[in-house]
Order: structure tokens, then C-alpha cells, then sequence
């Protein structure tokens, strides 16, 4: 019995202690999209999600966005499928989170302190456009670097950043093209998310309780 609640513990600080690498990519060359999405941990787990196509159609229903997710883990490719992402289930996300913000008192202040945890260690955004007019390139060249500015700013307020970030925009005179790569390297430990998540679970449990509590009896 002793030697089995040594293995847990064992295990729940082997867990607590992981280090999480996120890498993130995403490019775009005309109407070509790529993204991918890897996660490793101690250098030895790595599972990868590369999206290589996303197209973005419109229906009766409203827009509707369609990935082919490919899921890779050790280089070898484990499963693919299609997804449509359309603006009815958006709203059905919309409305958990909402009702979760509702359950759960200082949500935000919770997910600002565990963004806090979250370290970038590499981000590089780099932009090549163009729209055949000379006039229109330089504003639109303006303007990308405003809205490149105000989201690193964003970031470096919510996580910890601990590298330059490295962004370009590169005019083109006299084509009409869109040309981005955007790639960010995030670290943090399991252990960290996995105490703001039993916190979340709490703070549910607690919610519930009250409104059981608060719900008038019949007789």
C-alpha cells in the first residue's frame, strides 16, 4: 500500500513538473493556408497538428469555415479529418462561455493570472502584400504595422515575453498579394494549468451548490 501511494505521488510530481513546449505556425500565400500546431514535452512527447487547408465558404446558413485536420505524433500520421466549423457552433461556444463566466466568479482575473505563467520565447510575424496600387500599399503597409503594434503590445501585457519580437511588412509596388507567416514558441508547465483548471472545477461545484441551495422547496 505504501509503495503504491509512493507511485502516485511520484506521478503527480513527475505531472506537476512537466515543461510544455506550443509551438505555433501559421502561413498564408495567396489562397493557401497552412497551420500547425505542435506540442512536446521533456523532448521526448511530440504530437503535431498540421491544418492544410482551410477554406472559408459561404452558405445558406451564413458563412462556414472547413479545416482538413491532420493529427501526427513521432512522425508518423495517426489519423485526418474534415471539419466544418459553421456560425451556429460559434454561437453554442459563445453561450458556454458566457454561462461559464456566470458560474464562475473572477474567470478572467483567474485566466490573467495563468497567462502570467506562460513564457514566449520566440515571435516572428512577418508580412509581404500588395494591391497593385502604389497609393493603397503604403496606407495598407501603415496600417498593418499599427495592427501588428497594438497586438504585440496585447501580448506582452497578458504573458511573459521574453524575446524581441521579429516583424516585417514588406510593400510590393506593383502586384496585388498577401503573403504572412506568423510563428510563436510558448513554455509552461502542466502542473500549472492543471491547478487553475481544478480551481475552475471548484468554483463550478461551488456554483452549483448555491443555486441548489437557493431554489425554494415545494411542499
Amino acid at each position: 500500500m505504501v509503495w503504491v501511494l509512493l507511485g502516485l505521488l511520484g506521478l503527480f510530481v513527475l505531472l506537476v513538473i512537466t515543461p510544455i513546449q506550443l509551438t505555433c505556425f501559421y502561413s498564408r500565400e495567396g489562397d493557401n493556408d497552412q497551420l500547425e500546431i505542435t506540442i512536446a514535452a521533456w523532448g521526448i512527447i511530440r504530437r503535431k497538428y498540421e491544418i492544410p487547408i482551410l477554406l472559408l465558404k459561404m452558405t445558406e446558413a451564413g458563412p462556414e469555415l472547413v479545416a482538413k485536420v491532420e493529427t501526427i505524433q513521432q512522425g508518423s500520421k495517426l489519423r485526418e479529418k474534415v471539419k466544418d466549423f459553421t456560425r451556429r457552433q460559434v454561437k453554442v461556444w459563445y453561450r458556454n462561455y458566457r454561462d461559464l463566466l456566470e458560474r464562475v466568479r473572477d474567470l478572467l482575473p483567474l485566466l490573467k493570472d495563468l497567462f502570467k505563467h506562460i513564457r514566449c520565447t520566440k515571435l516572428e510575424w512577418h508580412t509581404l502584400l500588395g494591391t497593385g496600387q502604389a497609393a493603397e500599399t503604403g496606407a495598407l503597409t501603415g496600417l498593418i504595422w499599427g495592427v501588428k503594434s497594438l497586438i504585440v503590445g496585447i501580448l506582452s501585457h497578458s504573458i511573459s515575453l521574453q524575446t524581441m519580437p521579429a516583424m516585417s511588412v514588406q510593400p510590393v509596388w506593383n502586384q496585388a498579394l498577401l503573403h504572412t507567416k506568423v510563428q510563436a514558441v510558448l513554455h509552461f508547465y502542466l502542473g500549472q494549468f492543471v491547478f487553475y483548471a481544478l480551481k475552475v472545477f471548484l468554483r463550478i461545484r461551488k456554483s452549483k451548490q448555491r443555486k441548489w441551495q437557493a431554489a425554494p422547496t415545494r411542499a
